[in-house]
């Protein structure tokens, strides 16, 4: 009975009706299937720009740990000169000194002179081995983010210059990649302290927080003006930022003149 009241609803309808019913849902059909390919080619070109801008980042960011590697070497280098020429140089001609003005005819003034040699020796090598594992590529995988920090310091307090600290809160999550372009931000800070900050006292905070990692480095010294580009640039505040923006993070200057420095590193921790 359907089929028969269907076969009379249709013969009721006019031809040209029906061929333009026929025609508007053909239409209809076909659009649909044009947005469907179109949606379909938009989300393979789409898929496709994504994996060239990860392949891209990745590129950049491989291309920036290398650098970041060359550069700790390059200043590790310049670090263990100096330390070589300043501090070891002085303490083994001390120790020849000592042995060259030993009175072998009074037992006590050579026991003490040669005792002194001996604890000098010992000093000397533990400061060669410390300056040895900053030789190494993967001393930072090794030391973590804080040893290489603390080393770094103990370094600057040797000299006599400066009064340093560092605090650590929070449980140390190594990231090696991004533990060198953090160090190697840091390493970039205490330099600038050195050649421009006029300052006496260095603090460090690592904060190993629930959500992100913060590096905080703090100093005494002179201040300067962050809006001055020229001192900015000099102090290659910009080179930072970008080399915080491979890793996510940023970092945030704050000086004044005469107020000392104050820069805040900030990393995600699903990052860090």
């Amino acid at each position: 009975m359907l089929l028969t009241f269907l076969n009379r609803f249709y013969l009721q309808i006019p031809a040209k009706e029906i061929l333009l019913s026929v025609a508007i849902t053909s239409i209809v059909i076909l659009i649909i299937a044009c947005m469907i390919v179109l949606l379909i080619v938009y989300q393979k070109r789409s898929h496709e720009k994504h994996a060239k801008e990860k392949i891209n980042m990745r590129n950049t960011f491989n291309q920036e740990l290398l650098q970041t590697r060359l550069e700790i070497q390059e200043e590790s280098f310049k670090t263990i000169s100096q330390e070589i020429h300043d501090n070891i140089g002085q303490a083994l001609s001390f120790v020849k000194l000592n042995i060259n003005t030993v009175d072998i005819h009074n037992p006590e003034d050579a026991r003490q002179k040669l005792l002194e040699s001996k604890n000098q020796l010992s000093k000397t090598i533990q400061d060669l081995r410390d300056l040895a594992k900053s030789l190494n590529p993967d001393f930072i995988g090794e030391l973590g983010l804080t040893g290489a920090i603390e080393q770094q310091l103990q370094l600057l307090q040797k000299t006599g210059a400066y009064k340093t600290f560092i605090s650590i809160r929070g449980k140390e999550v190594k990231n090696q990649q991004q533990d060198l372009v953090v160090f190697r931000i840091v390493q970039e800070l205490l330099n600038n302290i050195v050649k421009h900050a006029e300052a006496t006292d260095i603090d460090v905070a690592v904060v190993y927080d629930t959500d992100k990692l913060v590096v905080i480095v703090k100093d005494n010294g002179k201040g300067f003006n962050t809006i001055n580009d020229t001192a900015t640039k000099g102090l290659g505040l910009a080179n930072m930022r970008n080399r915080m923006k491979i890793i996510n993070g940023h970092i945030n200057i704050n000086s004044a003149p005469g107020s000392g420095t104050t820069v805040m590193i900030e990393l995600p921790k699903n990052l860090a």
